[in-house]
């Protein structure tokens, strides 16, 4: 059947089976409101087959409903979700027998058109819509910073693995701006090429997933997840690089003041964990409502014109949500022509910020403020997401209070 009809538009894995025989199964994969990535994995015939007979897959309320400990938050739910694949992210996985696919999520009842509403991805394309079409803006480097990595030293044997990713990686395309040690022995930073929004978003998930299925392999684990170790004072981040274009100094102020002034609100997306928290401190995550131009001690650093570096946010994070509120929250600060009151800090190590407003300390802190602040991140992201966010969040924060610290942090480190 895939020999058949390889260039049908409604048909685009028939022409990947012919260039990747190998391949047996395909991953239908989407990250839910936990952080989480998850997947429905069919035969490549079987896909082929549901893509010529105009079928799509759908799944219950499991798409959105999951707490990252895998407990199901109780809900009415009376329809079913449809996953919408993107196939331009369609790539090989580190398994030559796999392939992946990222999927946006269509809520689907009976008798009413489908719904998109708790969908991060269709959020992020709405926000970047409304900066096309209210004040065409875009943003083209989008993400590029993976952050670190726990593996073993350049002098180690086990470097040889982190090349064998590289390798596979470019071969699929993926382009890498640099790699070096970061701290301790066992640590890397992976810095990615500019791509915009979605695209990025799509390639660093990809990155991830290629660390982790290869050091499986090789008897090894890769974590990204924000503090692994209790005792060990290294922390993992996932730094953001964005940048508005074309270069506007006349909303640039006022797109960085809507950023700050939601910030403590955004750090519910941006850090979504319990152990989120502990990086919560200046060079590390920032601590403070503050921004500086190479000033790494902030949450925010400039690093050019209309050119930021978003410090607070690690790899537990859904990252189609959280640039989705940060892009939303720069908008509506443009919308509103918000001034920007926070000063530039600069580059000054001992630059004294204490009397800035504080980031919240705990996930429990930022969600309530989220919930305050949501009616203004609600007319760009879309309140039912917001909503949906926070009764998960909670839900959750109630299924894991009882669980031993370090089962958790276990359980972290083997999911992001």
């Amino acid at each position: 059947m895939a020999t058949e009809t390889p260039s049908h538009p409604t048909n685009p894995l028939g022409r990947f089976q012919l260039d990747h025989p190998k391949v047996s199964f395909i991953r239908f994969q989407w990250l839910d409101f936990a952080g989480v990535l998850r997947a429905r994995v069919l035969l490549i015939e079987s896909a082929i087959a549901m893509l010529v007979e105009g079928k799509q897959l759908e799944i219950n309320e499991l798409a959105v409903n999951f707490t990252v400990n895998h407990f199901l938050m109780p809900s009415r739910f009376d329809g079913s979700y449809r996953l919408v694949p993107d196939w331009s992210s369609l790539r090989l996985a580190a398994s030559p027998t796999n392939a992946i696919v990222m999927c946006a999520l269509d809520y689907i009842t009976p008798g009413s058109p489908p719904n998109g509403d708790l969908c991060y991805r269709q959020a992020l394309e709405r926000v970047l819509r409304q900066a096309r079409e209210g004040w065409n803006l875009e943003f083209p480097r989008g993400l590029r910073g993976l952050g670190h990595f726990a593996v073993s030293g350049l002098r180690d044997p086990c470097y040889q693995y982190v090349e064998e990713c590289v390798h596979q990686l470019q071969a699929q395309g993926v382009k890498f701006h640099s790699l070096h040690s970061e701290g301790h022995r066992g640590q890397y930073e992976i810095s990615l090429a500019p791509l915009p929004p979605a695209q990025g978003i799509n390639q660093l998930i990809l990155v991830q997933d290629y660390l982790k299925d290869t050091f499986s392999r090789h008897g090894y684990m890769v974590t990204m997840s924000p503090k692994p170790v209790a005792s060990d004072s290294q922390t993992n981040g996932q730094h953001m690089h964005f940048s508005l274009q074309p270069a506007r100094p006349d909303l640039e102020a006022s797109f960085l003041a809507g950023i700050l002034k939601h910030l403590p609100s955004l750090c519910a997306f941006c850090l979504p964990q319990k152990v989120s928290y502990e990086r919560v401190q200046s060079f590390v995550a920032g601590d403070t409502v503050c921004w500086g131009t190479a000033a790494r001690h902030a949450p925010i650093r400039k690093i050019g014109p209309s050119y930021w570096e978003i410090r607070c946010i690690d790899a537990t994070a859904n990252m189609y949500s959280t640039l989705a509120a940060i892009i939303g929250a720069g908008l509506l600060g443009i919308a509103s022509k918000e001034p920007l009151t926070w000063p530039d800090l600069g580059p000054l190590a001992n630059e004294d910020v204490s009397g800035g407003e504080p980031l919240p300390r705990s996930l429990e802190d930022a969600l309530a403020i989220l919930d305050v602040d949501a009616g203004g991140l609600a007319t760009m992201i879309g309140r039912p997401l917001i909503d949906h966010y926070i009764k998960v969040k909670q839900y959750e924060l109630s299924q894991v209070k009882d669980m031993d610290k370090q089962t958790l942090r276990e359980l972290l480190i083997e999911l992001f």
